[in-house]
């Protein structure tokens, strides 16, 4: 994953129509997208007189441009009013969702944006209070076509009005209704809230180049600096230029395997903005949550099982390298619990001590392996002076047993020698 994944990133657009170019627009990331959807149900609680206006405002300007689209498929010409009693024109509507103004004889487009709709319509509850058109709107949406932007506002309010057609608790919200929301909020209405959780877990999260994939978000995400709080941080994204801080119902989780080397990778800056939790292995999850009649195959119990086999691995390596109780949750049956030994707990061992057969024998018993005596010749090996290699010769060779193959009381001996029964 990378940081356009995680938070934005320029992003191609797939034409509507064949033969249109593609197009490319910032769109959100995972976690941006997490947030944006827990900020909303912040505002959502206690929704303002200003986020209700947001929120009837977008559907306002929805009806509005499907009401355009409809006039324009039957090639309708749409004239609308500016503050000079002078015309616009209704050019079409973008793949972005914006209106296409131009003046009459004109070639010049202007792209009118709800974004930027919305916020002169907060700020401005009166247009017949804007004297200066451009100066006043400016101050609000920065440079733009400011008579293209009075004349739909305008228009959507005299021929659109905006109230509440529908009750707030059975209201449908869009996307693009929740970010409006979202933009429209300031620190002040984060202060006291708490809010439904919303949880990102990141598996694996050594696996990545983490600081690189948070970005500025490393110092956001801390619990001090969360929206609400006295030391609450916002930045400015690089590709949208939007304001954005992390509000405080996201939660973060975080997995790794601790015997993964990997771990060694986890930038530091990050390792300090997360608590760290052991998660050692359950065993009695397997009586209760596994798949065999209370955890409990052919009289082998699988619990006890897997706590035999792990404090061996944590006397001959450390804790960190226990096998986990999930190896066993979905065994069944002794044909389950054969395919577990041979494609995942032996395999493991086998990478936990670099194949000395000696120590994985302490481990799982002798009983899972073919021992050859390889009776050989004295001149067995290639001749080299000065080098004694009879006790060589002599050396036993172990060769793992395919389990699969293993027939079902030789596997349970096999089992019972591991967990010394067979006394």
């Amino acid at each position: 994953m990378t940081y356009e994944d995680f938070v934005e990133g320029i992003k191609p657009i797939e034409p509507e129509k064949e033969g249109d170019p593609v197009i490319y627009r910032v769109e959100e990331g995972i976690f941006r997208k997490l947030c944006i959807e827990a900020s909303f149900s912040l505002a959502k609680e206690e929704e303002s007189v200003a986020t209700e206006n947001v929120l009837d405002f977008s559907l306002a300007f929805d009806n509005f441009v499907q009401e355009i689209e409809e006039k324009l498929a039957s090639e309708e010409t749409i004239e609308i009013a500016t503050k000079n009693g002078g015309k616009v024109v209704v050019d079409g509507i973008s793949q972005q969702g914006n209106i296409i103004i131009k003046h009459p004889g004109k070639d010049n487009t202007y792209p009118v944006s709800k974004q930027r709709l919305s916020k002169l319509h907060a700020a401005f509850p009166d247009l017949a209070d804007v004297n200066n058109i451009d100066q006043q709107f400016r101050s609000i949406i920065g440079g733009s076509n400011s008579t293209a932007n009075w004349s739909v506002l305008n228009a959507i309010r005299n021929n659109n009005p905006v109230t509440k057609e529908t009750p707030k608790e059975i209201r449908k919200y869009s996307w693009d209704d929740k970010v409006q929301v979202v933009k429209s909020l300031t620190k002040e209405d984060y202060k006291g809230k708490t809010g439904e959780p919303y949880v990102l877990i990141i598996d694996e999260i050594n696996r990545g180049n983490v600081s690189q994939i948070f970005g500025e978000l490393i110092t956001l995400i801390e619990e001090d600096k969360r929206l609400g709080n006295p030391e609450a941080i916002q930045v400015q994204l690089p590709y949208s230029k939007d304001w954005f801080g992390v509000p405080p119902n996201v939660h973060i989780i975080g997995t790794m395997n601790t015997a993964d080397r990997s771990v060694e990778a986890l930038d530091t800056a990050l390792r300090r903005r997360f608590s760290f939790t052991e998660m050692p292995p359950k065993p009695e999850l397997i009586n209760t949550e596994g798949k065999a009649e209370n955890g409990i195959v052919n009289g082998i119990e699988l619990s006890v099982l897997l706590e035999t086999i792990n404090k061996r691995i944590e006397k001959l390596l450390d804790k960190d390298h226990m096998i986990g109780h999930s190896y066993f949750l979905s065994v069944e049956g002794l044909k389950g619990l054969k395919s577990a030994f041979q494609n995942k707990i032996v395999p493991l061992l086998q990478e936990y001590f670099f194949g000395d057969y000696g120590k994985i024998g302490l481990v799982i018993s002798s009983k899972f392996f073919d021992i050859k005596d390889n009776q050989v010749d004295e001149d067995f090996f290639a001749p080299f002076e000065d080098y004694d290699s009879s006790p060589l010769v002599e050396r036993k060779v172990y060769h793992l047993k395919n389990i699969q193959d293993m027939s079902d009381e030789v596997f349970i001996e096999a089992l019972n020698d591991l967990q010394r029964k067979n006394k």
